[in-house]
């Protein structure tokens, strides 16, 4: 309940920060019909009207998974990455029901953004459950993005990388390597070889 009572203040707080500049009236459209809006915007490099659709949205229903991520990933789009992160929170404690589709979007994004905030050791954390639960490997953002699972690996090696861990660092490595179609056979000699691996692996990102 307690969890849920956040949610619904941090909703609160999005549906009376954010500005729709459209003049439509939010519940002239469902939560479904404002989240497809945010990512027409979104896709379209509008963050300000993406943040205000997905903001729509959840004024109508402020448990919709999708539109809490959406709005993450506009937040980060925005360079906001204390509010990305804020938001994917909330969407992963709404996100139980979703699809895989959604839950792999929100986890990505949260994984993502804690990585570029320093925040390894969470961004590990979600980035393994996305790869335990969710068919982290098989991930791909959507036909204009070029993100998938790929990217996921180069994040899960930058976060061992900065936590120290050498086995799960070589672990993420040997993923990347797999997925374009080397051996998977690295081991770990000393980090600088470590630094120019992973260099090589994201110059080879097959998306």
């Amino acid at each position: 309940m307690v969890k849920k009572l956040l949610i619904l203040v941090g909703a609160a707080a999005i549906m009376f920060s954010l500005a729709c500049e459209d003049e439509k009236d939010f519940v002239t459209m469902s939560q479904a019909e404002w989240t497809a809006e945010g990512w027409a915007c979104w896709k379209q490099g509008d963050y300000d009207g993406a943040a205000a659709a997905f903001g729509n949205a959840l004024k109508v229903d402020p448990y919709y998974a999708e539109a809490h991520g959406g709005l993450g990933w506009t937040y980060m789009r925005m360079q906001n990455l204390e509010e990305a992160i804020d938001t994917y929170e909330n969407a992963i404690l709404v996100s139980e029901q979703a699809s895989l589709k959604v839950r792999q979007l929100i986890y990505m994004g949260a994984a993502t953004a804690y990585e570029a905030n320093d925040e390894y050791t969470i961004s590990a954390e979600r980035g393994r459950y996305m790869v335990n639960n969710l068919d982290g490997h098989n991930f791909k953002f959507g036909p204009d993005t070029r993100v998938t699972g790929y990217d996921l690996y180069i994040i899960l090696a930058l976060d061992y990388y900065g936590l120290g861990k050498s086995d799960n660092c070589v672990w993420a490595i040997n993923q990347m390597r797999g997925m374009v179609g080397e051996s998977k056979t690295y081991t770990f000699t000393n980090w600088k070889n470590v630094t120019t691996e992973i260099e090589r692996l994201i110059g080879k990102d097959p998306s």
